[in-house]
């Protein structure tokens, strides 16, 4: 499980009480409500990594190489989410910045379609490690907008993959059992959450996550 947007100290503290393996932590969205500065991000990086469970996973939207670059330099975070519309060639820049850079590439459904299906196979060579399917909006956005996605759109999409995924857009403890056939897939990982994660106050809820965390549980786990 990935839990996604973290701003505050207390909620890396939240999700390291919790069954949960990654933390989105946001560098370089414009504008986006979770954004942190540089030196900011640095910081949450090294917090989640000091728990010793979650794995800090910068989350971007930026197509500068040098950025990103200096950014997995200097931090210890090792998991890459290029989220919006990068090219296969930035995922090869990104994965040669170090042999234990992981790659975690955004593949957007809007209006029943994926936007990068005619890249997928180019992203595959590039070097992904893993993909993730998310939820884009009518009027275009990108990233945290609590839609859902079609299980069966999905599952379809997810049986050319070879490459594993995880699933976003609308995860909740409350939806499980719709995406039984998503589950069911050999390459699925987990989901990624934001929007459900969090309660009344806008922060990570422990109570959500740990009901997210147990409706999502796989049976042998």
């Amino acid at each position: 499980m990935k839990v996604c947007g973290v701003t505050e100290p207390s909620e890396i503290d939240v999700l390291a009480s919790q069954p949960v393996d990654f933390v989105g932590l946001w560098y370089g969205v414009p504008g986006g409500p979770s954004d942190l500065p540089l030196d900011r991000w640095r910081e949450f990086v090294g917090a989640a990594a000091a728990t010793e469970r979650l794995n800090p996973v910068m989350v971007t939207f930026l197509k500068d190489a040098d950025a990103l670059t200096e950014a997995v330099e200097t931090s210890d975070c090792r998991w890459v989410q290029l989220h919006g519309y990068q090219t296969p060639g930035l995922v090869r820049a990104v994965k040669g910045i170090s042999d234990d850079v992981r790659v975690l590439k955004v593949l957007h459904v809007r209006e029943g379609e994926c936007v990068e299906s005619r890249l997928i196979g180019g992203y595959e060579k590039a070097g992904v490690d893993v993909f993730l399917f998310d939820a884009v909006s009518a009027d275009g956005r990108v990233g945290s907008t609590g839609e859902t996605l079609d299980a069966g759109l999905v599952a379809s999409l997810a049986e050319g993959l070879e490459r594993p995924f995880l699933l976003a857009g609308g995860i909740s403890a409350e939806n499980r059992g719709d995406y039984d056939a998503v589950a069911g897939e050999s390459g699925f990982l987990g989901i990624d959450v934001d929007t459900n994660a969090r309660g009344e106050d806008g922060k990570v809820s422990a109570e959500k996550v740990e009901a997210i965390c147990r409706a999502w549980e796989a049976p042998d786990a």
